[in-house]
């Protein structure tokens, strides 16, 4: 058994590509006895690169390498009676269960989550796959680019109009997937015992960000107003500048919306006379008049570089970065001083270089220890096929959960959470945590309102802090205690919630927590186990660790918006921050690493969660083909991250701004593409005979195919090109989110009574259970808790409550 702080856990992976295999890293890098059960033909993405020198072998895929660390191989197959009864041997003795084949593909071997938990009624089950066990799409044939364009996210973030939405240059709904399948997966395996056992733990990759990213931010205005947008091309609509923007040696994410960012940019500027007009002292009044000073702006950064621009401007107070390339990144000296770059040996792909854990645990660190095992390495070992006898499998809390008449408490109830998080990536933590059962209590006052809170559209229209649509669904979960923070007694009594609680989550810059006096270690004199989370932009230390961002403008430090836009273009700007919900799922994860830590050590600790690091993860791919070949990856449209797939991309569909993605693996899937389209006689020729003939002429293919979609109904399409096998799903917006079939059979996004009494559309559990029913509460009005929390949690007198509400200690 490995050492860390989910030693004593033991999972299965029986998956391939990116997300299970990634969802399996995350609990291997941290302890996890992971054994990776492969089909006799190896996991698919041992066939994808990159390779060395771009010379194919099932040993030296960097994609397979980055994804497969500290793993056992066994090779399997439960089609044939030996290899099944070894599977169920196998399954019969674990904890966990990872997976991300096809629904079908279980019921076929007779495997599905029933038959498994009969034999073993503790094993959690983490299904992560396209679409989703369930609905009308469950049985889909689907990859990442499917998932992703059904999310919403490109069509309303990514892309210029008139032009294909585009995904990140990654597999960014896989990464997505495995995020949220290792926290919900983690904590029902922590949580079982409360919980009553195991249980299947269904994971739509396009239901996760549809919900999260998408609809966190967009769908309660349109379910209130009718009303929704698109994708620009320049950046974020709201406020300005907000935008990527050439300059003299690459790009820069040029962000000033605050008025002291905004005064901080001027200055660096030399003060010019056009920005001297009082009417671009507001952020949306410079949105609206962007296209005028968008072109004065850059008319200053092609003058100067981009690291010369990021330390002007982040020395003025204004956060911006630069966008750096994937080399930029990988060899900056901030990564390589915090040990995010180690080496690795391989017996076949001998030294490399490889990302380290996605956050430090300073009593428990994570990480790579050895290579991906080559495949069916330990099939002969018997080592395997054992465990030792009743092992310490750990659990986030022992306090005794709420008696329920089911016997089915929710994974993580009795842990308390004190959430001094703000704005969005915060939020999350606590919401995470929230639904999978833990009782949290957002920090916060009306002496500083948080800015989210004033974010439109409002409630009935009224605009009122209690009352941002936007913010209600990207805080549910998170009750509210209001501590005017800058008085002392309103920070003992945030000191006496701590005592009370058994994790803090934070996500200012670093220092500032002890600044307020509530630094970790004066934390650990009131709870000496508490588990503090902090996650600022870069990490607690390192040259970068006082870097301004905000997660629209974080991923451009990790090389992945390098990767984003049309090929052979520049960088195209996400007009919102896909990293936040990313990193505030991953920091769930992160905090229940840390929670099993406590119950095998009794030992809390200080968190350092770098949202650089844990974003610079879905670079993997793109790292990886830097590192075997120094080759620096630059935009990519809509192709397949790895050149494994052709066709791979967006099409025109009849109608205004309507797509279809459509990806292609194998040559089967490509005969079911031609019998779909008639057979015509260009889809015959050599040219796209197989797989290497199609990526050698993906142009002249993809050129064939934006001549045929036109003519369809993107959904007609879909359905279509699905009876033959083909993996291609319509590319939604805002607007078909809520009358989705699927999402509406998966019941994603639901109607709640807000406790000021008013009704709202948020997003719900975008996992889905099998045992425990998540609670779903839209975000709280500011101190909704204040009484709970304060007079009966914390014993403050009637009188004494009243007279720090009258002082605004409680405000």
């Amino acid at each position: 058994m490995s050492e860390g702080a989910l030693a004593g856990i033991r999972v299965v992976e029986f998956g391939e590509k990116v997300s299970a295999p990634y969802c399996a890293k995350l609990f291997s890098d941290f302890g996890a006895d992971v054994i990776k059960v492969e089909l006799p033909g190896g996991d698919t993405a041992r066939s994808w690169g990159p390779f060395p020198q771009d010379r194919p072998h099932p040993e030296k895929s960097g994609l397979f390498h980055f994804l497969n660390t500290n793993k056992r191989s066994v090779t399997l197959d439960p089609a044939d009676a030996g290899g099944r009864k070894a599977l169920l041997a196998l399954l019969a003795d674990a904890d966990v269960l990872i997976e991300n084949f096809p629904p079908k593909q279980w019921r076929e071997w007779g495997l599905d989550y029933a038959a498994l938990s009969a034999r073993n009624s503790g094993l959690v089950m983490i299904s992560i796959t396209p679409f989703g066990q369930t609905g009308p799409y469950a049985d889909w044939n689907g990859y990442d680019l499917n998932a992703y364009h059904l999310t919403g996210s490109s069509s309303r973030y990514c892309g210029r109009p008139g032009e294909q939405p585009l995904e990140h240059g990654t597999f960014a709904a896989d990464f997505f997937g495995a995020a949220a399948g290792a926290a919900w997966g983690l904590a029902a395996t922590l949580g079982r015992e409360r919980a009553g056992g195991g249980q299947q733990l269904d994971v739509s990759c396009a239901e996760a960000i549809a919900a999260t990213f998408v609809g966190g931010q967009n769908i309660g205005g349109y379910a209130q107003d009718g009303k929704s947008d698109k994708r620009t091309g320049v950046g974020m609509p709201l406020g300005a500048p907000a935008t990527i923007m050439p300059c003299r040696d690459g790009h820069v994410w040029m962000l000033a919306l605050e008025t002291g960012q905004w005064k901080g940019l001027v200055e660096v500027m030399g003060n010019p006379e056009w920005a001297q007009l009082d009417m671009f002292d507001d952020m949306f009044m410079r949105a609206q008049n962007a296209d005028v000073i968008y072109p004065f702006i850059e008319e200053w950064t092609m003058k100067h570089g981009k690291a010369e621009i990021m330390e002007l401007c982040q020395a003025a107070g204004c956060p911006v970065t630069a966008v750096f390339t994937v080399k930029e990144a990988a060899e900056h000296p901030h990564l390589k001083e915090r040990g995010y770059i180690i080496d690795l040996e391989h017996s076949e792909l001998g030294s490399f270089r490889d990302l380290g854990a996605p956050f430090l645990l300073p009593a428990s660190p994570g990480g790579p220890r050895t290579a991906a095992p080559l495949q069916g390495e330990h099939t002969a070992d018997a080592a395997w096929r054992e465990r030792p006898v009743a092992p310490h499998v750990p659990a986030a809390t022992t306090k005794p959960p709420r008696v329920r008449p089911d016997g089915r408490a929710l994974p993580l109830e009795g842990v308390r959470v004190a959430n001094f998080g703000w704005v969005w990536a915060g939020p999350v933590v606590g919401q995470t945590l929230s639904y999978l059962g833990a009782e949290v209590y957002k920090v916060e006052s009306y002496a500083r309102v948080d800015m989210t809170r004033n974010l439109p559209p409002f409630a009935g229209g009224e605009r009122d802090p209690n009352r941002s649509l936007s913010n209600h669904a990207c805080w549910a979960g998170n009750g509210s205690v209001s501590l005017n923070l800058k008085k002392a007694e309103a920070k003992e009594l945030a000191l006496a919630l701590v005592a009370e609680s058994d994790v803090v989550i934070e996500n200012f810059g670093p220092g500032v927590m002890e600044q307020l006096g509530l630094g970790y270690e004066v934390l650990k004199a009131v709870k000496p186990d508490i588990v503090l989370f902090s996650m600022p932009a870069a990490g607690l230390f390192g040259p970068l660790k006082d870097i301004r961002t905000y997660g629209l403008s974080l991923t451009s430090t990790t090389g992945l918006d390098s990767l984003t836009g049309y090929l052979g273009g520049g960088p195209i700007p996400v007009e919102n921050a896909y990293s936040d919900p990313y990193n505030g799922i991953m920091g769930a994860y992160a905090v229940l690493v840390a929670l099993a830590h406590r119950d095998r050590s009794g030992e809390g600790q200080h968190v350092d969660y770098s949202q650089q690091e844990a974003v610079m993860q879905m670079v993997g791919p793109a790292y990886m083909d830097y590192v075997l070949n120094d080759r620096v990856a630059g935009p990519i449209g809509n192709r397949h991250p790895s050149a494994a797939m052709a066709p791979h991309g967006v099409f025109p569909c009849a109608g205004d701004d309507r797509w279809i993605s459509l990806a292609v693996a194998t040559d089967e899937e490509w005969r079911g593409l031609a019998a779909a389209m008639g057979n015509p006689d260009w889809a015959s020729a050599d040219a796209f005979a197989t797989t290497a003939a199609r990526l050698e002429n993906l142009e002249a293919l993809h050129a064939k195919l934006e001549a045929w979609t036109p003519g369809f109904d993107d959904r007609e399409l879909a359905a279509q090109l699905q009876q033959h096998g083909v993996a291609a799903a319509p590319v939604l917006n805002v607007a078909d989110l809520l009358s989705d079939p699927h999402y509406t059979a998966r019941n994603t996004f639901v109607e709640v009574e807000h406790p000021l009494g008013f009704r709202e559309t948020i997003y719900g559990a975008y996992v889905k259970t099998s045992r425990t029913e998540p609670r779903i509460n839209p975000g709280p009005a500011i101190g909704q808790d204040n009484e709970y929390v304060l007079k009966q949690l914390l014993g403050l007198s009637e009188e004494r409550y009243r007279e720090l509400v009258e002082q605004e200690v409680i405000y």
